[in-house]
Formats: structure tokens, sequence, C-alpha cells
């Protein structure tokens, strides 16, 4: 009896070993299958006890696999999101790591500060040696807010100018090789506007200021002094009249400019030939005192058809070249103005030629700028703003043409202005 009691004892003993050892084997399983986010297929073992949920397990696995791919999908789409994102801004996006190392470039930033080479797998400072871009890093790591910087950028000695604001990816992004993004955008000509803004308006202060006190200076002087000699008194009043004139020019002519500069629309366009238009550019010179009309002599080409543009700003702006002409070329025997149309009639061409003493070759790339004269002293003399030749090129511009300036000293000088006559 004894021995029967044993043996059923050792036999209960070895079913309770089993079913632990076969239940300890199924949870390792189960977990590492959760851990490592797959599926797994339970086979029920012939010794298993049938109360053991293996079903349950089953049933968790699997739906812990559909959530898990769901949430993979999800975050292939979001990244998929953040990288389509980042590769189609017309801003500049790198993401660094901790070393700033590159894990990500878009197109922009390739361009800007790679010549269009892979950036990804380099460092930061490969590309950009920038304190202030670093410093921004920098910023970041000690928990301040993101916050913006700007620098400047070389490259094969073209200088522009960079905005770049950064921010942590940690709160967006899991991959901890990934932790900060910087978004770089060009603004070059945003800072030149600015310089030119400033410039602009120092210089216009200044040539207002000059006829201003100039006026407020002889007209004191008659007030206080009525019995000024008759002479002196015709000379003062002559002066205040002259400068008035040389006054109304300049605040005309900055009207026009800024009309051109800060207009959605500054041209009216209507169908014109530009011959006839220059035939009747009399009513712009009748009242320009150097204008000698003997000395000006004209040449078109043939416009079998009109084309769209800005009759009255174009008369302007040629009618500002052949005054420019008379007042500026010293000695001279004729002004010619011709048209010619190119090969296929898209573009027409307006010169304006003269054969006086011509403009020296430092001063021709800087003659189009607004306040540039190359003779001060003649130009004050002459009634000049400055302005007119930057007119001219607004005029020029705003049609999608151009103006050009050939002349060397003492051959004379010749003004060109390209208009389109079919819009692309």
């Amino acid at each position: 009896m004894a021995e029967v009691t044993v043996i059923a004892l050792v036999l209960l003993a070895s079913y309770f070993w089993i079913q632990y050892r076969i239940g300890k084997q199924l949870i390792f399983q189960f977990a590492s299958s959760i851990r490592e986010g797959n599926t797994l297929i339970l086979e029920r073992p012939m010794l298993l006890n049938k109360n053991f949920p293996l079903e349950l397990c089953q049933r968790t696995l699997d739906e812990n696999a559909t959530i898990i791919r769901e949430l993979e999908k999800d975050s292939n789409q979001t990244n998929h999101a953040f990288n389509e994102v980042l590769g189609g801004m017309l801003d500049g996006a790198l993401i660094l790591d901790q070393d700033h190392g590159i894990s990500f470039a878009n197109s922009t930033a390739e361009r800007n500060f790679s010549l269009g080479q892979s950036m990804i797998g380099r460092r930061l400072e490969a590309f950009l040696d920038s304190f202030e871009v670093l410093d921004l890093i920098d910023q970041l790591n000690r928990g301040n807010k993101p916050i913006k910087a700007e620098f400047t950028f070389r490259r094969n000695g073209i200088f522009k100018d960079f905005e770049v604001a950064s921010a942590l990816l940690s709160p967006i992004r899991s991959n901890p090789k990934e932790v900060y993004l910087l978004l770089f955008r060009e603004v070059t000509e945003i800072k030149r506007a600015e310089r030119l803004r400033k410039d602009f308006v120092a210089n216009a202060s200044h040539e207002l200021r000059t006829p201003v006190t100039m006026i407020k200076g002889f007209a004191e002087a008659l007030v206080d002094s009525p019995d000024l000699p008759e002479q002196q008194r015709s000379s003062f009043i002559s002066k205040i009249y002259k400068n008035s004139l040389r006054l109304q020019t300049l605040v005309d002519d900055l009207l026009s400019l800024s009309e051109l500069e800060g207009s959605r629309h500054p041209i009216n366009l209507t169908t014109n030939k530009l011959c006839e238009v220059i035939r009747g550019i009399d009513m712009y010179l009748q009242d320009k005192p150097y204008v000698n009309k003997d000395k000006l002599k004209f040449t078109f080409a043939e416009e079998k058809e009109g084309f769209p543009f800005d009759a009255i700003k174009v008369a302007m702006a040629i009618g500002n070249l052949i005054e420019n002409a008379f007042k500026y070329a010293g000695c001279f025997s004729e002004v010619r103005v011709s048209t010619s149309l190119s090969e296929g009639g898209e573009i027409i061409t307006c010169f304006v030629e003269d054969d006086g003493i011509g403009i020296p070759a430092k001063d021709l790339e800087y003659i189009f700028e607004r306040f540039y004269v190359v003779d001060k002293g003649r130009s004050r003399e002459k009634g000049g703003t400055g302005l007119g030749l930057s007119i001219v090129k607004h005029v020029a511009e705003a049609h999608g043409g151009n103006v050009h300036v050939r002349s060397q000293l003492g051959n004379g000088s010749t003004f060109s202005i390209d208009l389109p006559r079919f819009q692309l």
C-alpha cells in the first residue's frame, strides 16, 4: 500500500512539474512576442491542462499584433508626411543628430549650401561655418525656447543672407538620432530692399532739403529786407523760382518712382505702335529748355501692328533719355532716336544715341541706381534729380523688358530699351 502511495505522489509531482514547465515556456513565448511586436501561433501541448486559457492568450497576441501594425502604419504615414512637407518646402530644412550629423536635407538646403550635392551623413560644420547657427543649437540644449537668428553665407565670392529657425524634434519624433530641426529662409533680397529703402529715404531727404532750404532762405531775405536793391531782389526771386522748379521735378520723379515700385499694377497696357508714341513725344519735350529739336533725328522700323504697352510711361522713359542726352552729352552734333525689331519680331528696341562726351567706364555699372549722378555739379546746374534713369529702368522692367547702355569717353553714348511685343 505504501508503495502505491509513493508512486502516486511521484506521478502527481511529475504532472505538476510538467505543467509548470509547459506553462513557463508558453508565458516566455507570449511575453517575447508582445515585447517584439510579433504575432505567434500558439499550439496546445498534449500534456497541458485543458483549463489553461490558451485561446485567450492567442486572441491577445493577435489583437496586440494588429494594434502594433496600425501604429507602425500611422507612424510611417506621419514620417512620410513629415518628410514630404520638409522636402517640398521652399525654405531649406535640415535634421541633425546630437553630434550635428545630418540625417535629412531637402533639395533647397542642398542647393543653397552644397551646390546640390547630398549632405546626408556629414556634419553640419562641413557646410556651414556660422557661429550664429551653432549658438542657436547650443541655446536649444540649454533649454531655451526655439528662436531665430540671421547669418551671412559665402560661396564662390557671393554673399547670401539667411534667417534660420530651430526646434527640438523630441516632442514629435521618436527617433533618438534625430534631435534638431533647422529651417533656413534666404532673405538676401529682403535685406537688399531694406538697405535700398534706407538709402532712398536718406537721399530723398537730402535732395528735398536742399531746394527747400534755398527757397526758405531767399524768401526770408526778401521778407526781412524790403528795401533790397531791385537787382538783388530780382536775383533772389529768380533763385526761388529755379529751386521751386527743381523741387517740383524732384517730387514728380519721386511720385513716379513710388508708383512704379509700390504698385501691384504699375503699368496700364493699351495696344499702340511704338513709332507713333515716339512721334508724339513732343508733348513731353516741349517744356524742356535744353532740347533742340533741330538736332533730333528719328528712324523707325516698320510696325505692321501694335502691341500692348503703357504708352504714357514708355513715352516718359524715352523722353527722359532724350532730355538726358541734350543735358549731359556736352558738345555733340545730333541725338538719334531709332527703333528695330528682333529677327522673329518678339522684341522691339528703342535706341537713343548721341555723339557727345560719353560716360566714364567706372560709372556705367551704377547709372541706373537711384540718385546716382556722374557729375553732381552739372546735374544740379541742369536741374537733374538723379532719378530719371532709375525710372527708365523700372518702366522697362515693368513691361518685362530691359534697359542697356554702351558708352566710351569721347565717343558718345547709346541707351536702349527692349520691350517684348508678345507676352509669353
